[in-house]
């Protein structure tokens, strides 16, 4: 029994299943039933054969392109139905192979259910570059999987682009630099399996060469060459570190890694060095005076050259005339050196001295001093001719504590008053062993000042002076001694 149709006609219509498997045949038959369930005779229908076929596979399968960065289209035509048996879907597998010749398994991408005979899928290259892949499609109908067509590989394979090779070197130029622009320079960049489109230059700052920021776009370089150089502004903030990268990209719009740079810096000029003497407005009796430095810090590292210029004199640097200085060459941070200079006539001065950068040389802030060269005041004093007296003791007192202060020593407060008449005799040696005390201290000052012995005074040894008025070599001495100092 198929089924029963409730009708009170004398004719009808009624579509049954008929069997699937080919060369098979099927009938009808159908009875007539009255009010009384009375059967009538049965009659029987013409046969029906079953002549199902399988669909066939598409004619042509291709992907769009066969070197990919993305997804590219899968395209098919030429596919059809069987009889009995119309497209439903297609079945869509890939493989992927390292050399496009050795192949892997088959594996399930998609089911594009569509009745068209002709459609388009967008895939995927292989997930590790360099590799390549194909597709396989094949028509499904309604008659189910007995009937599906035979695969179609297609025509052509996908490999995914590998990436460009960034430069093996990428230099900035001048490390440390004065001038407006650096210089940027690469080579060594390798093409990927797509040409080179262009280089991408970004840029990142540091205060401290430490700590950077973000970086930010500064160029884009169209050029398929494996080298190149530029020349970019550079930043005008003194002690500015900078920084690059560069990364390459293909004719696809794919990226390579960035290289980085060496960094380079914005020169700072030396910090204005100290002039540990003279004071300025300060006095000496010596004609050849000494002028004691010491050289600031050097923001970047490099080492200095210390000037001097007397008055409107030319400059003389630590390099050039260095027997005009006690530590010379090129000095360090902190540096303590004594320059020395060439005779000057009795009268008013002006010293300048400055520090230079050793790569750059970039100048320092200069420092001026005044300073007064003075005759002597001394009084011969002729041995058994001369008597020293109270104004002779005097001017020593004097002329030591002008020499004191030009040294940035504070003056000495004597401990006795000399007075022309009163002051007695006897209290003068007393006198003498305190100016040689404040002279020694002098002495210490100069000579303790740096490394070098040059320029020192040499070893003093004090003359006896017995008892009374001082000899005419013990002062003599002591105005040696204030001379050269």
């Amino acid at each position: 029994m198929l089924t029963t149709l409730t009708l009170a006609a004398s004719g009808g219509s009624y579509n049954p299943i008929v069997s699937r498997t080919p060369g098979t045949y099927t009938q009808f038959g159908i009875w007539t039933i009255d009010t009384l369930d009375v059967y009538s005779i049965e009659k029987v229908s013409n046969s029906i054969y079953c002549n199902v076929t399988a669909c066939a596979a598409p004619t042509l399968c291709t992907v769009s392109a066969t070197l990919s960065e993305g997804n590219v289209t899968l395209s098919w035509s030429g596919a059809s139905g069987g009889a009995g048996n119309p497209i439903t879907s297609y079945e869509i597998q890939y493989s992927d192979s390292h050399d496009n010749i050795n192949w892997g398994a088959w594996l399930a991408l998609a089911i594009v259910n569509t009745s068209a005979t002709s459609s388009i899928l967008n895939v995927s290259p292989p997930a590790i570059r360099g590799h390549y892949r194909r597709f396989r499609i094949r028509t499904r109908g309604t008659a189910g999987e007995d009937y599906y067509s035979d695969w179609t590989i297609s025509s052509n394979t996908v490999r995914k682009n590998i990436l460009p090779i960034p430069p093996t070197i990428f230099a900035a130029n001048p490390p440390i630099y004065e001038a407006n622009t650096i210089n940027l320079s690469w080579s060594g960049t390798v093409p990927g399996t797509s040409a080179i489109k262009q280089y991408v230059i970004q840029q990142s700052t540091s205060t401290d060469g430490v700590n950077w920021s973000a970086y930010v776009a500064l160029t884009t370089i169209i050029s398929s060459n494996t080298s190149g150089s530029l020349q970019v502004n550079a930043s005008q903030i003194a002690g500015r570190y900078t920084r690059y990268r560069i990364s390459v990209t293909d004719a696809l719009d794919a990226v390579s890694a960035y290289v980085v740079s060496n960094s380079v810096k914005k020169n700072s000029p030396p910090v204005a060095p100290i002039v540990d003497c003279p004071r300025s407005g300060n006095f000496t009796y010596n004609a050849t005076p000494r002028f004691m430095i010491t050289t600031g810090i050097e923001p970047d590292g490099q080492t200095q050259i210390v000037e001097v210029k007397i008055d409107s004199g030319e400059w003389q640097n630590s390099v050039d005339q260095p027997e005009r200085f006690s530590i010379s060459g090129y000095l360090g941070n902190g540096v303590k050196t004594v320059y020395q200079a060439e005779p000057l006539s009795v009268g008013n001065h002006t010293v300048t001295v400055r520090c230079l950068d050793s790569d750059i040389e970039s100048k320092s802030t200069e420092v001026v001093r005044t300073f007064t060269i003075l005759a002597l005041p001394f009084e011969i004093i002729t041995p058994n001719v001369t008597h020293v007296k109270a104004a002779h003791i005097q001017t020593l007192r004097t002329a030591v504590n002008r020499v004191r202060s030009y040294y940035n020593l504070s003056p000495v407060t004597w401990k006795e008053e000399i007075i022309t008449g009163k002051t007695t005799v006897k209290n003068w040696p007393f006198h003498i062993v305190e100016i040689r005390k404040a002279i020694d201290s002098i002495i210490i000052m100069i000579n303790g000042f740096d490394s070098s012995q040059a320029f020192d005074i040499p070893p003093v040894t004090w003359l006896p002076f017995g008892t009374g008025r001082p000899k005419a070599d013990v002062m003599q001495q002591i105005h040696d001694l204030i001379q050269i100092m």
